[in-house]
């Protein structure tokens, strides 16, 4: 599962990103996606989906991009 190694990254980046960092990653449109997005909306300033040109439109990949990480501190999550 895409979503599954897209949240992985997103636990990693909470660990390793300073305050005012991004996070970027590629995830199906699907529902699973939807809590992910709720969760970047919170810890970061600016949430932003993106599909690129050359993706299919008959294809549901897209691009989150995330900047302005809050710094909120991760053992509380």
């Amino acid at each position: 599962r895409i979503i599954a190694l897209a949240e992985l990254a997103l636990e990693f980046a909470f660990e390793v990103l300073a305050p005012g960092g991004a996070f970027v990653a590629k995830v199906f449109q699907g529902g699973a996606e939807r809590a992910m997005l709720e969760r970047l909306k919170r810890e970061f300033a600016t949430v932003r989906h993106a599909k690129p040109p050359a993706s299919r439109k008959e294809s549901s990949e897209l691009y989150v991009v995330a900047v302005g990480f809050r710094g909120t501190n991760f053992l509380a999550r």
